[in-house]
């Protein structure tokens, strides 16, 4: 049952104190990895390579990887997922805290099911988990993923589980700034089936600026771009592109207070 990979990638600009409580939420997982693929996206600061070095005299699970330029995101993990062995992959990320029975409800529905990619609800936090007590829900079953895939991403990247053979026939990880996973969800649900666990099995941290990392120029170029491709690959029809340009492309344009309001209203539960 723990025939499977984690992926996971770092890069320069993170910190070295959120990397160690995210790979610590791997290495003591109820069900333990038969390997955990971490990709070295550029060279990185002294800080972070010390916490890697320490996981990597511990747990010889842990696979180490890399090239000296950094690339950004989707080719980082089109290189991690080159290089997991096992079929079911897991994607973390370096900020996050995954719930201790997490691998293990995944691996269950997985191994019971048809579905090529398993996520879960996420709780965000700023510094403490449940400090936000703050919830991002997505869609339980395929029926509902689809239905909403066109307009809104149906799974949270930090916490999915997926079937590497379906990824890979899919077209794997490409370079889209911002919205990696969001591309290569909407071409894996072309062929395939997906499911989310409606629990959170991810602490997701929000502390680190993501807001003001969504907004501006330089993110609404980036999602102009996404949308044209979508268009372009026949992912979205031409009314559906422009009622995405209206909607999310001006969202990018808010104020980050007036962007937050808005996922607290519309996209986020809270208790």
């Amino acid at each position: 049952m723990n025939s499977f990979s984690v992926l996971i990638s770092v890069y320069k600009g993170e910190d070295a104190t959120y990397l160690f409580d995210s790979l610590q939420s791997i290495f003591i997982q109820s069900l333990k990895p038969a390997e955990v693929v971490l990709v070295k996206d550029g060279e990185l600061n002294s800080k972070l390579n010390e916490v890697i070095d320490l996981f990597a005299e511990k747990y010889d699970s842990l696979f180490i990887c890399g090239y000296t330029k950094n690339r950004g995101l989707g080719y980082a993990l089109k290189y991690g997922l080159e290089n997991c062995r096992y079929d079911i992959v897991f994607r973390c990320d370096s900020d996050d805290i995954n719930v201790f029975d997490r691998f293990e409800k995944q691996m269950r529905l997985i191994e019971t099911t048809d579905v090529a990619i398993v996520g879960s609800n996420i709780e965000e936090f700023n510094s403490t988990p449940g400090d936000l007590r703050r919830f991002r829900e997505v869609p339980e079953v395929n029926e509902d993923i689809q239905r909403i895939k066109k307009s809104r991403n149906p799974f949270n990247h930090m916490s999915v589980a997926f079937r590497k053979t379906a990824v890979m026939a899919s077209g794997g990880y490409m370079e889209m700034p911002g919205y990696e996973d969001y591309y290569l969800w909407l071409r894996l649900l072309e062929k395939y089936e997906g499911y989310n666990i409606q629990s959170s099995l991810v602490h997701a941290r929000v502390g680190n600026n993501m807001i003001s990392r969504r907004q501006g120029l330089a993110f609404m170029l980036k999602e102009l771009r996404f949308q044209r491709r979508l268009l372009s690959d026949n992912l979205i029809g031409t009314r559906r592109y422009f009622n995405n340009i209206m909607v999310r492309v001006t969202l990018r344009m808010l104020p980050p207070k007036f962007l937050k309001s808005f996922y607290n209203l519309f996209l986020r539960r809270k208790l």
